[in-house]
């Protein structure tokens, strides 16, 4: 558990360094996942999942896939504890 902190911590830093870059959202998710912060995780897969839509760069296809999942994902998690 203390190591998943950390990993977010490390996560948080990188972003405040490169704020833009989408997979740097996604890992962060995922960590954030696994530590059972559903909340947080799902507002970092709605603001990497923005960054793609606003880049001009050519977007990872499988990252956008796996955001794509992620956010559906998060939408039955909020329609099932209904807040959605």
């Amino acid at each position: 558990m203390d190591d998943l902190k950390l990993m977010v911590e490390r996560c948080d830093e990188a972003i405040v360094q490169t704020p833009d870059q989408a997979d740097l959202h996604r890992d962060r998710a995922l960590v954030l996942t696994l530590l059972g912060d559903q909340a947080r995780a799902c507002n970092d897969v709605d603001v990497a999942l923005s960054l793609l839509n606003r880049s001009s760069q050519p977007v990872d296809p499988m990252l956008l896939h796996e955001l794509q999942v992620r956010q559906t994902t998060c939408k039955q998690s909020r329609t099932m504890a209904g807040s959605d």
